[in-house]
């Protein structure tokens, strides 16, 4: 990649000197001859406007499937497309308009035939999706200005059916932007308007609901009627919540969100859009009063995720005292580390002296030796916390590998006791299983104790109840001494 010094220079260099240079290299390599070809056809936009088209129209047609290890080169190759198409605006920006419409109309196609793991093919598809608006807030500005006044109620109409039109065919979410950012192209009457169809469509689609539901008890139900209408009173929800959304008004979005989900009290997991929405625009009141007298689940962990909620009001609030209140009570139903270093940012000298006492206590009562050590560690009880994980250290062999080299990154160095047992931990499981590809992380392991051991000696710490690392390598020894490979890696 060049830097804006080494760009200045090559600005400097003549027309003639740069044309010789690329002609000189045309050839040399598939892909950027692409890319020189592509900057050709910029300079002849009725020739690019033409060779879009037409690969565009490709697109759509196209069968072949796309594993994941190529999904990489499909996407850059559409990331190239929608970059010569938007090459075009502002220039041109109803033909721009056009062409983002074919691209998007590849869609279904694309995604269908592709493993799109990494998410980059639906990537370009969404990008597309605010191209559009983009491009068409344009467009319907361009169209405006050149109307009478009396003919631009039917130019709204027809961009309100345009926006209708397309986002009717969204089965993988490609389109969302176009309904959350819909504010960028039509006015805030505009999108009630469009707000009040879909809304009239709903309730003609909860009627037949209604009706299906019935014929389902007379067993006249037909499967597919009844899939065809929850799945368009999905969209049409969906539809609804977005347009609220980007419209902005607290009480419509309230009066649509409760519309779509009467149930009262509402789930925990649905109240979350709503108190999403809410907490964003600053309706903290309202929120507020979903979460005292709605959010009523008895779940542990429901019950810590409100007072989550309610911490995010107060932060925003600056209301100090009753976050630290909320802070505190999560705390006591899920003592971690990362709660407490919440509290303790915020809390007084002696509210800190508070909670580094009650930390002490609840790190005795924790189930898991993992969160007891932590806290200890976190409220600086270095010494205690080798202590409890000596004296529950057979716990540390039924945890994860994946769990015990985390909490190995973030030990202190005095931390030798709980360094030994996890180390201990992982090679005992890498020898009893005989895992042979791990035997180099093993050696490792091993030669990280011999070097524990040397400063255990140095600094005169016993191992307490643990084995001395002397009668712990005799065990490893009588146990997999056979087992060549690993005693070599050691020894190396």
């Amino acid at each position: 990649m060049l830097n804006s010094e080494q760009k200045q220079l090559l600005a400097q260099l003549s027309n003639t000197t740069l044309v010789n240079f690329v002609a000189d290299i045309y050839g040399m390599d598939k892909i950027l001859d692409k890319k020189i070809e592509r900057l050709l056809l910029q300079s002849d936009k009725p020739k690019l406007i033409k060779k879009l088209t037409t690969t565009l129209k490709g697109l759509k047609r196209r069968r072949k499937f796309i594993d994941y290890w190529e999904s990489s080169e499909f996407a850059t190759e559409l990331h190239h497309l929608a970059s010569d198409v938007m090459s075009l605006y502002p220039e041109q920006p109803s033909k721009c308009l056009e062409l983002i419409e074919l691209f998007i109309e590849s869609t279904n196609s694309s995604l269908e035939r592709c493993d799109d793991s990494n998410g980059e093919v639906g990537g370009i598809y969404n990008d597309l999706a605010q191209s559009w608006l983009t491009v068409a807030s344009t467009c319907y500005k361009q169209e405006k200005s050149s109307l009478p006044i009396d003919e631009q109620d039917i130019l709204s109409q027809a961009w309100q059916e345009k926006v209708k039109a397309m986002i009717s065919d969204n089965d993988y979410g490609t389109k969302d932007d176009i309904l959350l950012g819909v504010n960028q192209l039509l006015s805030e009457s505009e999108i009630r308007g469009l707000i009040i169809d879909y809304q009239q469509y709903y309730d003609d689609l909860l009627v037949k609901n209604a009706l299906k539901d019935k014929a389902s008890n007379q067993k006249k139900l037909v499967y597919d009627v009844d899939y065809t209408i929850n799945y368009e009173k999905m969209k049409t929800e969906i539809a609804l919540k977005y347009l609220a959304q980007a419209l902005g008004d607290v009480g419509l979005f309230e009066k649509i969100y409760r519309s779509i989900y009467p149930e009262k009290p509402l789930h925990p997991h649905q109240l979350e859009g709503l108190l999403t929405f809410l907490i964003n625009h600053e309706a903290y009141d309202v929120a507020e009063c979903y979460l005292h007298e709605e959010w009523q689940s008895k779940n542990l962990q429901e019950q810590v995720k409100r007072l989550d909620w309610l911490s995010k009001i107060y932060n925003r609030q600056d209301n100090i005292k009753a976050l630290i209140e909320v802070l505190g009570e999560a705390f006591e139903l899920q003592s971690s580390p990362m709660r407490l270093k919440s509290i303790m940012a915020i809390a007084s000298p002696a509210e800190q002296a508070k909670w580094r006492k009650k930390a002490y206590e609840l790190a005795g009562q924790q189930e898991s030796i993992v969160m007891a050590t932590s806290l200890l560690l976190e409220i600086g009880e270095t010494e205690l916390a080798n202590e409890i994980a000596v004296t529950r250290h057979s716990e540390f062999a039924d945890l994860h590998y994946t769990t015990l080299t985390q909490l190995l990154k973030e030990l202190p160095e005095a931390t030798y006791l709980i360094q030994v047992i996890i180390y201990r931990s992982l090679l005992n499981d890498i020898l009893a299983s005989g895992r042979s590809k791990a035997y180099g992380h093993g050696a490792r392991y091993y030669k990280r104790l011999q070097q524990i051991d040397e400063t255990l000696v140095a600094k005169q710490i016993d191992y307490q109840s643990l084995l001395a690392h002397s009668i712990y390598a005799e065990g490893l020894q009588d146990s997999h001494g056979k087992k060549r490979s690993f005693w070599e890696r050691v020894n190396e």
